[in-house]
């Protein structure tokens, strides 16, 4: 349990519930009644927009092959050791579930649940809002999340969606590419006499506060539709979490 300053107190159990309570606070609770339309960044035709993702043995094999042995298991318990020991017997109905659940925008109540590590960054360790949630998911699902997000940022790419000021998240770009840019321009206005004004912006808990409704709006304007969108819209509703304490 928290007391009235926040600190953490009790048993694993109690703390269990207080780190819960203080994680699940920070979401956002959407309001719906009044979305803005996004602008409309795709232009090609229907045709040829993001709507589904072929898959085959090849691709189960080679995301099994990249699982990392040292790595957490998720919620429903399946190791990436045991996955990998276990490749030949499992790829073909990974492969079929994957498709499944693709194709019906189906996600198995286990992919949605989240076993939560709280990892501490700063200052007293008594306070849960000096905790960050790690959150341990199915490696299953993670695999096929890769594959989405693989073909989701090819399409990006491909059909040049993504200003080329953006370095994060991108292959062959990082914060150093980001920096030496922003040097290069900077550096340059001030030997040219120019004045150079900086603005410098840090979102607070980020990723826990994206509107889901908004964002799955912008990602139909970027050319994602059909079974793909639909998909990617069950895969961030109605996600559960759990905080894990020694077992607790």
């Amino acid at each position: 349990m928290m007391d009235e300053t926040g600190v953490v107190i009790g048993t694993d159990e109690e703390m269990c519930e207080a780190f819960n309570e203080y994680f699940a606070s920070v979401f956002t609770v959407e309001d719906t009644t009044a979305i803005p339309t996004p602008v409309q960044v795709w232009r090609l035709s229907c045709e040829d927009a993001l709507s589904e993702i072929k898959l085959d043995l090849g691709v189960v094999e080679s995301r099994l092959d990249k699982l990392r042995e040292d790595k957490s298991m998720g919620a429903d318990e399946l190791s990436p050791r045991l996955l990998k020991q276990i490749k030949e017997e499992i790829k073909t109905p990974i492969l079929q579930i994957w498709k499944k659940s693709l194709d019906e925008g189906i996600i198995p109540r286990d992919w949605k649940l989240a076993n939560v590590s709280p990892i501490h960054k700063k200052g007293s360790r008594n306070s849960a809002a000096n905790y960050r949630p790690v959150s341990l998911t199915s490696q299953v699902c993670k695999l096929l999340e890769s594959v989405v997000k693989d073909a989701i940022v090819s399409h990006l790419e491909e059909n040049g969606l993504i200003y080329d000021s953006q370095h994060g998240f991108r292959r062959g770009k990082s914060c150093l590419s980001n920096i030496i840019s922003y040097l290069d321009r900077a550096t340059r206005l001030m030997d040219e006499g120019e004045q150079c004004d900086a603005v410098y912006l840090d979102f607070a808990k980020a990723f826990d506060k994206v509107p889901i409704e908004r964002l799955l709006r912008k990602i139909e304007c970027h050319g994602i539709t059909g079974k793909l969108l639909n998909w990617i819209g069950e895969w961030l509703r109605g996600r559960e979490q759990r905080v894990r304490i020694r077992g607790a």
